[in-house]
């Protein structure tokens, strides 16, 4: 009988420790039910009416670009250089710069185009954006684009585009989706 309670005694035991070590979890509490995350709505001030929206060109190709949103909805009078500080305060709102051609590159089905605006009557007082044209969506006569040409872009500023320059700099500049491009005589 003594051997039994000592056997009782240590099943007891036993049955009291499993308890505790269930009862403390080695992961920690039981964690929250999870939340479905905040649903975001798009703000309904930016969006475009249907009959705001490109329409396909219908009577053939044009001859450079043909830009498909009136040219009076273009704003031209948006500094580069804001571009740089807040580009989401301008994020798909239709701008136009004049500047120098400097960089193009062609990526697959898109046309890269890097241009120097100039904010000032200095050497230096100009900064650079990208342009990029789905070659899908517009005819852009290649041979007319030439470093050093002055042009004209139009576009809706999109986001920053980082990249490592040839001198192994890290930069980021203003890209915009391009709506049009003009190269001036």
């Amino acid at each position: 009988m003594a051997l039994m309670r000592g056997g009782s005694l240590l099943l007891l035991l036993v049955m009291l420790v499993g308890a505790s070590c269930v009862a403390t979890s080695p992961l920690g509490p039981p964690l929250p039910a999870p939340r479905p995350a905040a649903t975001v709505t798009p703000d309904q001030t930016r969006q475009q009416r249907a009959e705001d929206l490109p329409r396909a060109i219908e009577d053939g190709s044009p001859d450079l670009l043909t830009t498909v949103t009136p040219d009076s909805a273009y704003r031209d009078d948006v500094d580069v250089r804001e571009l740089y500080r807040d580009l989401f305060a301008y994020a798909d709102m239709p701008l136009r710069y004049r500047g120098t051609l400097w960089t193009v590159v062609e990526q697959g089905d898109l046309l890269f185009v890097q241009v120097r605006v100039s904010f000032g009557s200095g050497p230096d007082d100009w900064r650079a954006l990208v342009v990029m044209f789905p070659l899908y969506r517009f005819t852009i006569e290649r041979a007319r684009l030439t470093e050093g040409a002055s042009v004209v872009v139009w576009g809706r500023p999109r986001t920053m585009l980082e990249f490592t320059d040839d001198a192994g700099n890290r930069v980021a500049q203003p890209l915009l989706l391009g709506d049009g491009i003009t190269v001036l005589e």
